[in-house]
């Protein structure tokens, strides 16, 4: 066992604030613990090169950073570039005590969260139990960060036999790597496991995520619901509940959660996003308008923004435009200069700046519908008509409101074939994406005999893909053989439906019809009998 006078003296810090004399006494509190290697940085661009370069195995992060990226970001974008090493431990330090910025700062998931003023021995405190359960998985974290799932698994293993003080942590790293691995069957039944023994809301959450991602939203809602009755304010199981919901075609249920977490938990990109999109479409234009402000003032220096996003406020603000709101119109008009501003510096690409162009042309020509203008509007539909490459799908919802609203017969003829083009595309990618990642998923499960989990990622690949015969024959199959294992039949009516459309097609002469057909009498008889 490492001694505690020692343990520091292997671990190193890095320490980031923009006020100096917090810096200093941070700096002298861990050294006074015993740690040699301390970095201090006063801004987050800096802090990120510092620990890409050393790896440090602490970070003391100050929430507010002055200009540029602040505490909790700097988290998110060290996640998104897959820089957080497993093992570090990252403690967000604020003085912030509003209930929305402290529910904000805990979403991120730092591994603590100190709120100023604290004391030296706090500091040692928290700082003593993160170094402890380092230091004890230390073999685990070096294999997860070597690329070697398979080891930290085994890992795992022996060291919960060995010390059974943190045979629950171990449980939660080992479902942690599956779900990381997308296997979900397996990463299901520890969390189960852990809850027959205890009611504890990251495993309820982390079942939930495995029935989600396995087609099984109802499970996942039941679960949601009781994370959420026993905690009001857990926004990820809102989230999550929303999602369920999405894949449902709920969408009226899933708006409604949304505004349940938005209420909270409102500091959160992703969230704000997802509800200017569920208010836009009830056609709740305050609501998506005041969303998506504030989309854009979070995702000011954030990794998470999007074009999309101020492309999507434009459409907003022209609808607004077009009531008859006075008061509202003024506010929503004065957005644009800001929006096209913000568009022309992120982004330098030719779809934006043709999106910025042909919006401009279209609010002159809503002030004065004269020739010029409607002559000036159809130049710059030419130049999208011209555009080579695909156009993404807030610009497909500008060109519906511009054509819907233009009244002129060539912009109409000219944008009609783009628009419908374009929404095919879009469905049509996403859908055929996601079928490939069920459908992979499940020969995945097919291969380890893992049935039940096969034929749900199989179910939600015909989903996305209906016409698909292949996919149905491993559907109908992964069935059978999850019967044949367990005496088990789950295959749904509309599974079945779904099946036999797409294999219908099938002529006596392919090499699949005669199989289909004994699986599709198979599944008939289990369904009727």
């Amino acid at each position: 066992m490492v001694n505690p006078l020692q343990r520091y003296k292997s671990i190193s810090v890095l320490i980031l604030d923009d006020f100096s004399e917090f810096r200093l006494s941070l700096k002298q509190m861990v050294e006074s613990f015993g740690v040699h290697h301390v970095d201090v940085c006063t801004n987050a661009e800096d802090a990120l090169s510092c620990y890409s370069e050393h790896q440090h195995d602490i970070l003391l992060v100050d929430y507010n950073l002055g200009d540029g990226l602040n505490g909790l970001q700097l988290l998110a974008e060290l996640n998104h570039r897959n820089l957080l090493k497993y093992g570090t431990n990252y403690v967000l330090i604020t003085g912030e005590t509003a209930s929305d910025l402290v529910m904000g700062a805990l979403e991120y998931r730092p591994d603590d969260y100190l709120a100023k003023p604290f004391t030296k021995t706090t500091l040692k405190s928290r700082l003593d139990k993160l170094v402890e359960k380092s230091l004890a998985f230390k073999p685990i974290y070096t294999a997860l960060n070597q690329d070697k799932p398979k080891t930290a698994l085994e890992l795992c293993d022996q060291l919960m036999a060995k010390n059974k003080r943190v045979g629950i942590e171990c449980l939660r790293l080992k479902a942690e790597i599956y779900l990381k691995q997308l296997k979900y069957a397996q990463a299901l039944s520890i969390y189960n496991s852990i809850l027959h023994k205890r009611e504890l809301s990251w495993a309820q959450m982390g079942a939930a995520i495995c029935h989600l991602a396995l087609s099984q939203s109802d499970q996942a809602l039941s679960l949601c619901k009781l994370i959420t009755t026993k905690n009001p304010q857990a926004v990820e199981a809102y989230d999550l509940a929303c999602e369920c919901f999405i894949q449902q075609h709920d969408f009226e249920a899933a708006y409604a959660i949304t505004q349940k977490a938005i209420a909270a938990s409102p500091n959160s990109i992703v969230r704000q996003r997802q509800l200017a999109l569920l208010a836009t479409r009830y056609n709740e234009l305050e609501i998506a308008f005041n969303a998506y402000k504030r989309v854009m003032q979070l995702a000011r220096y954030s990794c998470l923004a999007q074009l999309d996003d101020y492309i999507n406020q434009l459409c907003v603000c022209t609808q607004i435009q077009l009531t008859d709101q006075a008061n509202f119109v003024r506010r929503a008009k004065k957005e644009y200069p800001a929006i096209y501003r913000t568009i022309t510096k992120l982004y330098s690409g030719v779809q934006s700046q043709l999106a910025i162009e042909v919006h401009q042309i279209f609010v002159e020509y809503l002030v004065n519908k004269d020739g010029a203008k409607g002559e000036k509007l159809i130049l710059v539909v030419d130049k999208i008509v011209d555009y080579p490459d695909a156009l993404n799908s807030a610009f497909i919802n500008l060109l519906e409101i511009i054509m819907k609203h233009a009244d002129i017969e060539v912009v109409t003829a000219k944008l009609d074939p783009i628009i419908t083009r374009g929404k095919a595309k879009i469905i049509s990618h996403e859908d055929h994406e996601k079928s490939e990642n069920f459908n992979q998923q499940g020969m995945v499960k097919y291969k380890e005999k893992a049935f039940e989990s096969a034929q749900g990622a199989f179910a939600t690949a015909l989903a996305n893909a209906p016409n698909n015969p292949n996919i149905a024959l491993n559907l109908l199959q992964a069935a059978y053989q999850l019967h044949k294992q367990n005496q088990k039949f789950t295959l749904t009516k509309r599974q079945f439906a779904l099946s036999f459309n797409a294999l219908k097609t099938l002529a006596p002469h392919d090499h699949r019809h005669k199989q289909s057909q004994s699986l599709l009498n198979f599944a008939k008889a289990k369904l009727t009998g």
